[in-house]
């Protein structure tokens, strides 16, 4: 891999996991089209790595007043434990996922092995996001003020944007504005659901790096692609942030069916 290819990779990852398009069905369809070889497994983990210093500092003041929140709750035993609840979710969301993971692996894992199947999970993904067009209510609700079982729900779907070309932001986030949650604290949920999503995958793919001679024979190129994808990623966080606000993140349901026709056609 030169360093054109893995700036576009980054670049392609980046916007790819931010924007509700899937990005492990983007690499996916580029390495069908374009007939690229594995991408090494160290600028993989790199690559979500960026990603995840981008959420953690896009989110920052937002993560500190969560945890600080959750822990003034506990202390004072305040009766209204908001911030304490959401977090409690995360844990249970993340651990519904991971389960999910777990009993499906063998078909989840076999759903990256070919591109065909990108025009049924592209699909899905379009099915979602014009769900919330269509049937979203006009709720303006807070995590907090749902039931348990909400946390359980969200947590299934990220389990199935697992599968490439299922979009995790673009699942989640839309199924809780189906829930009535405010688009920007919906945002906020998912991207919290990803630092645990991402440190568990990082954490797997480590125990299978076998060399570090790459590491050291190529540590500029790596640290550029930890850089770019810390900057890409933090671009396309703030630029779906703005959609989400906005009320427009249906309309990438255009773009991933077409896509979905697409790889129909050539897969």
């Amino acid at each position: 891999m030169n360093l054109f290819q893995g700036l576009l990779l980054s670049f392609i990852q980046a916007a790819t996991e931010f924007l509700p398009i899937s990005s492990s069905g983007h690499l996916l369809f580029i390495k069908g089209l374009l007939h690229y070889s594995e991408i090494p497994l160290i600028y993989d983990i790199l690559m979500h790595g960026g990603s995840l210093v981008a959420v953690c500092c896009f989110y920052f003041s937002k993560i500190r007043q969560t945890f600080g929140g959750a822990y003034i709750e506990i202390k004072q035993r305040q009766p209204d434990k908001q911030q304490s609840r959401f977090l409690i979710y995360i844990i249970i969301s993340s651990v519904v996922t991971f389960a999910g993971y777990l009993i499906f692996k063998n078909p989840i894992e076999s759903g990256f092995e070919s591109p065909s199947v990108l025009q049924i999970t592209f699909l899905v993904t379009t099915l979602i996001l014009l769900s919330v067009r269509f049937f979203g209510p006009k709720e303006n609700r807070r995590v907090s003020e749902k039931a348990f079982y909400f946390a359980i729900i969200v947590g299934l779907f990220q389990a199935l944007a697992i599968l490439p070309g299922i979009s995790r932001s673009g699942t989640t986030i839309s199924v809780m504005l189906l829930f009535g949650i405010k688009r920007e604290e919906a945002a906020y949920y998912s991207f919290m659901l990803f630092i645990p999503a991402v440190l568990g995958a990082v954490v797997f793919k480590l125990s299978d790096i076998s060399s570090i001679h790459y590491i050291q024979a190529n540590w500029f190129f790596l640290i550029l692609a930890f850089l770019s994808a810390f900057g890409f990623s933090y671009l396309f966080l703030s630029l779906l942030v703005w959609i989400i606000r906005h009320g427009r993140l249906w309309m990438f349901a255009f773009y991933t069916f077409i896509l979905a026709g697409v790889a129909w056609i050539l897969f």
